[in-house]
C-alpha cells in the first residue's frame, strides 16, 4: 500500500539544527512509500543523488556547494575554450557535440520549460551535457542521457545543481550507456530469470515466440521508464528507485509488474516480437504508477519469503541470501541452458529492439 509523500514537517524532524540529516533509514522508508512533496524536492534530491552527504552541517554543505559550482564553471570553460581549429582536428569531440545539439533540440519540447525557439533552458541542457562529456570523457555522451537530465534541470532550474545531481544519477546508471551494452544485457538476463520464476507461463510464451530475451523492454531499462510516464509520475518512480528499497534492482520487478498486467494483451493473437514491441511502446502514458509500485513490492515480498528455493541469479539480483537447495540449482541450470549464450539471431534482435524502441 502506498503512503503520503515526505512532508515538510516530517523532513524537518530529520533535519537537525546544525543541518545534518538523521534517521536516514526511516527517511528512505517514507520516500519509498510515497515519494517526496514537490516543495522539498529541490533540497532532498541533492541528498538522494549523493550531491550532498547526509552528514554535512550547514557550513560544510555551503562550502561543498561553493566548490562544486567552481568545478562546474571550470568544466564549462574547458569545452567553451576550444577553437574552431581544435574542433576540426578533434573528431570525437566534434561528433559528440553534434549529437548533444541534436538531442537537446528534441528533448521534452512539449514541456513549457523547454518550449519555443531560443529558449535559454535549452542552452542550459546543452551546457550541462557538454560539461558532463568533459567530466566523464571515457563515456562522453550517448542518446538517452538527455532524458535523464531533463526532469532534474526542470526541478533545480540552475546549471551547477542540476549538473551535480545528474552526475549522481549517471553514477547509478552509467552502465546503461556503455558501448558494449554489457550492463543492459545483464539486466535483461536478470529480468528474464525473475520473470521465469514469477510468471512461468508468460516467460514460456515469450520464449516460444522469439521474445524470451525481453529486448522489447530495452527502452524501459535504458532511461528508467522516462518515456512511459508523466513528469510528475517519473519523479516519484525515480525517488522510489533512488532509496534502494526494498532491494537492489527493484526496477526489474517494476518491469515485471507491467508485463504481468499486460500479459493477456501480450499473449493474444499469437503475437511475436514486433507485435509485442509495438504493444509495449503503446503503453506510454497509460500505466498506473502506484498500482505497479505496489505490485512490484508484493513480488519482492513473495520472492523474499521463498528465497531458499530461488536460483542463485535471482538471489544475487535482489540481494537475498544465496540458496544451496538442489531444486534451486536445477532451476538455475535450466534457465542458463536457454538464456545465457545469445545466438547471432538474438544479437540481431537486440539491435532491432534498440532501433525500434528508442532511436
Amino acid at each position: 500500500m502506498r503512503g503520503p509523500p515526505l512532508s515538510v514537517e516530517e523532513w524537518m524532524r530529520h533535519a537537525n539544527d546544525d543541518g545534518t540529516i538523521s534517521r536516514i533509514e526511516s527517511l528512505l522508508q517514507t520516500i519509498f512509500r510515497g515519494g517526496i512533496d514537490h516543495a522539498l524536492r529541490y533540497d532532498v534530491w541533492k541528498y538522494l543523488l549523493n550531491y550532498l552527504p547526509f552528514r554535512l552541517n550547514h557550513t560544510e554543505a555551503a562550502e561543498l556547494r561553493r566548490m562544486k559550482i567552481k568545478e562546474y564553471q571550470t568544466l564549462c570553460q574547458q569545452w567553451q575554450s576550444f577553437t574552431p581549429g581544435q574542433e576540426e582536428r578533434f573528431s570525437l569531440f566534434r561528433d559528440r557535440k553534434s549529437l548533444i545539439s541534436k538531442d537537446v533540440n528534441r528533448t521534452d519540447r512539449t514541456f513549457e520549460y523547454f518550449a519555443g525557439d531560443r529558449n535559454p533552458h535549452l542552452d542550459s541542457l546543452n551546457n550541462i551535457l557538454m560539461s558532463y562529456m568533459m567530466y566523464n570523457f571515457d563515456l562522453g555522451y550517448v542518446q538517452g542521457m538527455s532524458d535523464l537530465l531533463s526532469p532534474i534541470l526542470m526541478l533545480m532550474d540552475n546549471e551547477p545543481d542540476a549538473f551535480w545531481c545528474f552526475v549522481g544519477f549517471m553514477d547509478r546508471t552509467m552502465g546503461n550507456f556503455m558501448m558494449e551494452q554489457t550492463s543492459m544485457k545483464e539486466q535483461l538476463l536478470q529480468l528474464a530469470c525473475l520473470l521465469q520464476i514469477l510468471d512461468p507461463e508468460l516467460a514460456n510464451y515469450l520464449n516460444a515466440h522469439e521474445s524470451g530475451n525481453l529486448f522489447f523492454c530495452f527502452r524501459w531499462l535504458l532511461v528508467l521508464f522516462k518515456r512511459e510516464f508523466s513528469n510528475e509520475d517519473i519523479m516519484i518512480i525515480w525517488e522510489v528507485f533512488w532509496t534502494g528499497l526494498p532491494c537492489p534492482n527493484f526496477h526489474l520487478l517494476f518491469c515485471i509488474a507491467i508485463l504481468e498486467t499486460e500479459r493477456e494483451q501480450i499473449m493474444a493473437n499469437d503475437n511475436g516480437l514486433s507485435d509485442i514491441l509495438a504493444h509495449v511502446n503503446s503503453l506510454s502514458m497509460n500505466i498506473d504508477r502506484d498500482a505497479m509500485l505496489c505490485k512490484a513490492e508484493a513480488m519482492y515480498l513473495q520472492l523474499q519469503a521463498n528465497a531458499e528455493k530461488l536460483p542463485k541469479m535471482a538471489c544475487l539480483t535482489l540481494g537475498l541470501a544465496v540458496s544451496v537447495d538442489a531444486s534451486a540449482a536445477e532451476q538455475e541450470e535450466r534457465f542458463k541452458d536457454t538464456h545465457v549464450t545469445p545466438s547471432d539471431d538474438e544479437d540481431d534482435a537486440f539491435e532491432k529492439a534498440i532501433s525500434y524502441s528508442f532511436l
